[in-house]
């Protein structure tokens, strides 16, 4: 069997608040991103990965490492 990992990166934009994603094109910092609802264009911050950005949702329980 093979196994195949996808990466799925969600972007928020800073003016609509929209939620869209892209799927294997990992984002850089200071990279220059439009959104497709409003055409802001956003500049990325910061990268947060599922183990850091999970003790900010709705998920009670932190991952296991």
């Amino acid at each position: 069997m093979k196994v195949s990992l996808e990466f799925l990166y969600h972007f928020c934009c800073d003016r609509c608040k929209s939620w869209w994603s892209r799927a294997d094109i990992e984002p850089q910092i200071d990279e220059k991103v439009y959104c497709p609802n409003c055409g802001h264009v956003n500049i990325i911050e910061g990268i947060q990965t599922f183990r850091n950005a999970a003790k900010y949702t709705c998920t009670q329980r932190i991952p296991d490492y």
